[in-house]
């Protein structure tokens, strides 16, 4: 170990490049390199952002510790982009990262360049001590689906989107309330998302970290998470988090969770969590909803339909050993 730290290159940067590629961070300048390698994998024209906004947006992901956005040159031209993030979850003491967007220029495919971002994300994920590994694919990209596959990664959920956002004014049980969280529901909170799963079940030595989180997520201007009260009981939460964008300038809304309490199913109360969190979304002008589901919750996969939500691709993952 040097003065200045490690005497080698260490998480993305120890990522070895294909011949004449440069792998680095993005930066300030790289702007619009990145907005033009966003447009061509959408196969849409420059988003109607304002140049001012866009800057805006990208200082605060280059200047965030929660982003690690890297460049990918090939003699010299951008050629591929990686955003990757690290995001916060319900009942776990560790961060998530998440890979919303790794594009690689047309002109410049089948260079391995896919591979060496991919590569990157998961050595920076690893340098940062994260649960999981999380990687959006779009339905119909099953190039990037072998590509994740001959890493490691496993499709694990399902992707579903609601564009516009609407509700519905779903109006939940006579004995059942709608309210936002608070900071005095995390026990309940931790509680009712341990349904979901022993992976949710944090272990004792592991809830003041789990408590410390869920304070975080709740007092930030983005989150619009809700619970359901029968009585003095918490018996669902619906947590929902509003994210910024570099291709449109409304927010869009992601839902992490969506639980209600074994007991109380049935009732219609999880159809009317998440139209309160979408109606709250769509008062703050979000212009769409995305979230992620096992892909044999076929119950919720109806109730996600109902809500107007479509398919929308899978979500890979890779976890910590």
């Amino acid at each position: 170990m040097g003065p200045g730290g490690p005497d080698r290159p260490v998480g993305g940067l120890s990522v070895r490049t294909p011949a004449g590629v440069e792998l680095r961070p993005a930066g300030r300048g790289d702007l619009g390199a990145v907005l033009a390698l966003l447009a061509e994998r959408e196969g849409l024209p420059a988003p109607a952002l304002a140049p001012d906004l866009a800057r805006e947006r990208w200082e605060a992901v280059i200047g965030s510790v929660d982003a690690a956005p890297f460049l990918a040159v090939a003699d010299g031209e951008p050629a591929g982009l990686l955003l990757l993030f690290f995001r916060r979850r319900l009942n776990f003491a560790t961060w998530e990262a998440w890979v919303p967007q790794l594009v690689v220029a047309l002109g410049a495919r089948r260079r391995g360049i896919g591979r060496a971002l991919l590569r990157v994300a998961i050595e920076e994920w690893r340098l940062r001590g994260a649960h999981r590994l999380a990687v959006d694919v779009a339905t119909g990209e099953e190039p990037g689906r072998a590509l994740l596959g001959s890493l490691g990664l496993e499709e694990a959920l399902l992707r579903f989107r609601l564009e516009p956002i609407s509700s519905r004014s779903v109006i939940p049980p006579a004995d059942v309330t709608i309210r936002p969280v608070e900071p005095d529901d995390a026990e309940a909170v931790t509680r009712v998302v341990a349904e979901m799963g022993a992976a949710r079940s944090p272990v004792p030595e592991r809830m003041e970290a789990v408590s410390r989180s869920f304070a975080e997520l709740i007092r930030r201007p983005r989150d619009a998470s809700r619970v359901a009260m029968r009585e003095r009981s918490l018996v669902g939460v619906c947590s929902l988090e509003l994210r910024q964008t570099l291709r449109a300038s409304a927010p869009e809304a992601w839902i992490p969770e969506l639980v209600v309490t074994e007991r109380m199913r049935g009732q219609g109360i999880g159809a009317a969590l998440l139209d309160s969190a979408l109606a709250d979304a769509a008062d703050r002008a979000a212009g769409a909803a995305t979230l992620e589901s096992g892909a044999r919750r076929e119950v919720a996969h109806a109730l996600y339909r109902s809500a107007g939500f479509e398919p929308a691709g899978a979500l890979f993952t890779l976890l910590r050993d």
